[in-house]
């Protein structure tokens, strides 16, 4: 099960100037230290134009404990794209109606990869019979989301450490044969 969208070249290939991406299944302890930098990198950098440093201090820290990081990357469904053999992105579905981690790398911004990432999170979905897909958004992925036909539901701050920070619920109803990307 799910196979087809992990293979190089599967719907919704993303791609960096001149390089190519290959897609798998997460790894369990294999993978983990290098999404959990990937994560932190993605959070520190790319959340600056919408997080301040204390929320993306506060956020960020989800990964330093690297067992809990790579159990909670081992439940659902994680992909990872990867470009000669560096991660470059991965994406979640936990439960399999429900998007709940979204990130790439800072380098790899804007070519592509959330949405292709999305692309594929949507047709697992599809595969598992979800007639909604949800999704728990920052600020900096809102829109990656609603570009990908996903409407807002409510808004709310989350506590991390005792950091408030914004996200958004979004979700999107599914149909066979209408993917996004």
């Amino acid at each position: 099960m799910f196979d087809d969208f992990t293979k190089h070249g599967a719907a919704g290939d993303a791609r960096h100037p001149r390089q190519s991406i290959d897609w798998r299944r997460y790894e369990p302890g294999r993978d983990a230290p290098a999404l959990a930098a990937l994560f932190r990198a993605s959070v520190t950098k790319l959340a600056a134009s919408c997080y301040d440093a204390a929320q993306r201090v506060a956020w960020a820290a989800a990964a330093d404990d690297l067992a809990d990081f790579d159990a909670r990357l081992a439940r659902g469904v994680t992909l990872v794209a990867e470009c000669d053999g560096a991660a470059v992105a991965f994406g979640q579905l936990f439960p399999l109606d429900h998007v709940e981690m979204l990130y790439v790398a800072p380098a790899w911004s804007r070519h592509g990869l959330a949405t292709a990432l999305l692309a594929r999170l949507e047709a697992l979905a599809l595969e598992a019979r979800s007639t909604v897909l949800s999704a728990d958004a920052s600020a900096v992925s809102r829109p990656v989301f609603e570009r990908a036909g996903f409407s807002l539901i409510s808004s709310e701050s989350v506590r991390r450490d005792g950091v408030s920070l914004p996200r958004f619920h979004l979700c999107k109803p599914l149909h066979a044969g209408n993917f996004s990307g």
